[in-house]
């Protein structure tokens, strides 16, 4: 049969050879003519490019379909669908595009095996996605979420503790790492580890900006967040024998100021500048903030504390701020910090380290206040699409 019609086709094709080349030049010199002309080029790269999205966003459509199963606890449709993503989704590395995606699909993964009973395989998927990306800090926390989950019994499981201990190496200040972390050990009564995590929490490095103004002036400085009392002199000025308003913008992280003292400005002709004037802190009020023994505890990322000075005859050049920030810490973690100085004989210890915390009333406030920050934020989403 096809012997036949190639006997029939060739001869056909050499007597109109001529011809048909000729139509092939003239679509081709149209074509080419199409595309130099911007109208038809801008459409026609339009459409091209819109057909490469459609194309590429196939993962998207795919991972979109098996989260959506996922959420629907729908466990038996969506681990075959994530097996085969998994096996076939291109980013192998977390250089490659789509590394996100792949996390994700690795996440939902785990979590379809944790819903089918399969700890083991939950957790050797857990484990994937902390080797795909070790950096991200939110992966080593869902490994160890999972491990508390599936693998502990009346204890904390090691597995969990070792997750926990590997999120605060890379992230030391994470508070629900520190709480985890610390069961451990609160639940096989060792002591001195649950102080030493403590006393590591409140060490560690940790810069955030706080924003102060004074009339129509502000200035913003970077200032360690480790409950110690640090001075900082900013460039805010008020023109002599004028008031305004004193503003603090923590951005939500739990305070104490000191002391504010408003050094006048120099004026020309005269050796010695007035005497520098020191307000009085207890007088400031604030706006969606508590007052507490030890400082001041935020609602939420907008919390300042304000206070309006009356007019100042010679002015002011620069203020002084003595100002102490605390790391967040809720009231049940310090009741366990606390249990553990007792119980190690060493009170002098807890109150000198107590005296660096100023606890909220729970555990949820306490995590809210780093999980609010710009660059915490994109890690709190993916927690929270973590949560079984």
């Amino acid at each position: 049969m096809a012997d036949h019609v190639a006997e029939g086709f060739l001869p056909w094709f050499r007597r109109h050879e001529r011809t048909l080349a000729g139509l092939w030049l003239v679509g081709s010199l149209l074509v080419v003519t199409a595309i130099a002309l911007p109208p038809v080029r801008e459409r026609l790269l339009d459409r091209a490019g819109l057909l490469v999205d459609f194309y590429e966003e196939r993962w998207a459509r795919r991972v979109t379909a098996a989260e959506a199963l996922v959420k629907a606890q729908d466990w038996a449709r969506a681990t075959p669908m994530l097996e085969r993503l998994d096996a076939e989704h291109p980013a192998t590395n977390v250089r490659h595009a789509r590394d996100k995606e792949r996390e994700l699909v690795l996440r939902l993964l785990a979590r379809s095996y944790e819903g089918e009973g399969k700890s083991g395989k939950a957790m050797a998927t857990w484990e994937r996605l902390v080797a795909f990306d070790s950096l991200n800090y939110t992966n080593r926390l869902g490994y160890a979420q999972a491990a508390e989950r599936m693998l502990s019994g009346w204890a904390l499981a090691e597995e969990a503790k070792d997750g926990y201990a590997s999120v605060l190496r890379i992230f030391p200040i994470h508070l629900p790492s520190v709480r985890g972390y610390v069961d451990y050990y609160m639940d096989r009564g060792e002591f001195i580890p649950v102080s030493q995590a403590y006393r590591a929490y409140l060490n560690a490095f940790f810069l955030h900006t706080v924003t102060v103004a004074l009339g129509d002036s502000s200035a913003q400085v970077a200032l360690q967040v480790d409950g110690r009392t640090h001075r900082v002199e900013l460039p805010l000025v008020l023109p002599p024998g004028q008031g305004g308003r004193f503003v603090l913008h923590t951005q939500g992280m739990p305070f104490l100021l000191e002391r504010v003292t408003l050094l006048p400005a120099r004026v020309v002709g005269r050796v010695a500048a007035a005497a520098p004037v020191v307000l009085d802190t207890t007088a400031f009020r604030g706006q969606g903030l508590t007052a507490v023994p030890g400082g001041w505890l935020t609602d939420d990322t907008a919390s300042t504390l304000v206070a309006d000075l009356p007019p100042v005859a010679a002015g002011v050049g620069r203020v002084v701020l003595d100002l102490r920030l605390y790391k967040p810490m809720d009231q049940d973690l310090w009741l366990l910090m606390r249990k553990s100085y007792l119980n190690l004989l060493d009170p002098a210890g807890f109150l000198a380290d107590s005296a660096r915390s100023l606890p909220f009333p729970d555990a949820e406030r306490a995590d809210q206040v780093l999980t609010d920050l710009p660059w915490a934020r994109e890690g709190l989403q993916a927690a929270l699409r973590d949560q079984p």
